[in-house]
């Protein structure tokens, strides 16, 4: 590609030339970080996708592509693991059942490959190991039997995998979308220990895996449902498509000297204004002035969206924060950063309707930090108001997160 060409494209003549004068900005844009060469790389890819494939009308979102905007049926799958028998036991008795919730009378029925009776039951939990998987499979169109999307999603993990799991599922009603609750043993029929659900096996392989069989159970989606989608993609609290669109515009502002806004973007159309909108809302944006198109963007603003999606519990957490106390909530580096010190103000409890996080926020006001450190386990009421230093390591599972209690309280049992 030639420099005049580049020189010219829609991707730069988005903003007034005053907004993007030199050509060193010109040049951030496009660089390369050593750090993550190939997040760098791909974030360039998508640059240069939407400069050659895309068009600046609202018309490139059409129901023949991929993602939110594909003729598949959309579907959710989510996954965590746990590594003990008495969690394991919890969610089996109390969380499938739902026995936990008094205002439910209607308790949902158990199933799996074969009848759930009592001698099923038994074998179960005499099989049961410490390691399981819990997954929460939730449709987009609520008209998808959940129980036959399970059944056809554990056979097809099976004949790929070549695992014959030890597994039991129930399909919850009392939300506004059906979903069905799964657990897998990490003990398998053969004896074998679970060892499949890898970061790209359940990102790639299994979503497509529900949406495929959710589109074989109900057909395509129509352009009716589509367009649902469309509008509700603006108001999402998680990483979405507009996010990687507005990305992509975004650029260095001379004009702009605000550390914590640093980015700014201008709005191409409509649907990119409703989400810049939205983060607005959620304090991730603000809006230059009254009927402008130009909006500077927080520092983070992306990753905060990213851990969002990870960690349900986490934006609620920021933006109480951010209110009440003008302090960005970071996320605990969990692969070996350095030891945290402060305040356990906020415990989170995994609710598998509500909530998907075990966790806790950790204040340290001389510092005016706080962190939100995901936990495997549940963690105790009675660690709010301790005062701990939380690292990682230390734990039978390499990167379990370990809660060390500081001198001024009574010990107990590490958590992690």
């Amino acid at each position: 590609m030639g420099r005049r060409r580049i020189k010219e494209s829609a991707f730069l003549c988005t903003a007034d030339p005053a907004d993007i004068r030199d050509r060193a900005e010109r040049a951030e844009r496009f660089k390369i970080r050593k750090k993550d060469d190939m997040r760098e790389g791909r974030r360039l890819w998508r640059i240069f996708e939407s400069l050659f494939f895309s068009t600046d009308s609202e018309d490139m979102y059409t129901g023949t592509g991929k993602g939110l905007f594909s003729r598949k049926q959309l579907c959710v799958a989510k996954m965590r693991i746990g590594y003990d028998k008495g969690s394991h036991m919890k969610f089996l008795k109390e969380y499938l059942t739902q026995q936990n919730k008094d205002d439910i009378t209607e308790k949902p029925e158990l199933f799996s490959s074969e009848m759930v009776d009592d001698a099923f039951l038994e074998n179960y939990k005499k099989n049961m190991s410490g390691l399981h998987f819990k997954w929460i499979i939730s449709p987009e169109n609520p008209g998808v039997d959940c129980m036959a999307l399970t059944r056809t999603l554990v056979a097809r993990m099976e004949l790929v995998t070549g695992y014959k799991f030890r597994w039991i599922a129930a399909v919850h009603t009392n939300t506004s979308h059906p979903h069905a609750h799964l657990l897998i043993n990490g003990t398998d029929k053969n004896g074998k220990t679970v060892d499949c659900f890898r970061k790209t096996f359940l990102k790639q392989t299994v979503r497509e895996m529900c949406r495929q069989i959710c589109t074989e159970l109900k057909g395509c989606r129509t352009l009716e449902e589509i367009e649902a989608s469309k509008k509700r993609l603006p108001n999402a609290n998680r990483y979405c498509a507009l996010d990687a669109r507005i990305e992509t515009y975004s650029f260095l502002d001379r004009n702009n000297s605000d550390k914590e806004f640093p980015i700014t973007v201008r709005s191409q159309d409509n649907i990119m204004h409703g989400r810049l909108c939205h983060l607005e809302r959620l304090g991730l944006a603000r809006v230059r002035k009254e009927g402008c198109e130009l909006y500077d963007l927080r520092k983070g603003w992306a990753g905060n969206l990213h851990t969002a999606g990870r960690y349900s519990s986490f934006l609620k957490a920021w933006k109480e924060l951010l209110s009440s106390k003008r302090v960005n909530l970071e996320l605990f580096d969990m692969k070996g950063g350095a030891p945290v010190e402060g305040r356990v103000t906020k415990v989170f409890r995994m609710n598998y309707e509500e909530s998907w996080d075990n966790a806790l926020v950790v204040e340290n006001e001389r510092l005016g930090k706080a962190w939100f450190i995901p936990l495997y386990r549940e963690p105790s009421k009675r660690l709010l108001g301790a005062d701990v230093i939380c690292s990682t390591g230390g734990g039978s599972v390499p990167l379990l997160k370990v809660i060390h209690f500081s001198e001024r309280h009574e010990k107990t049992p590490n958590l992690g």
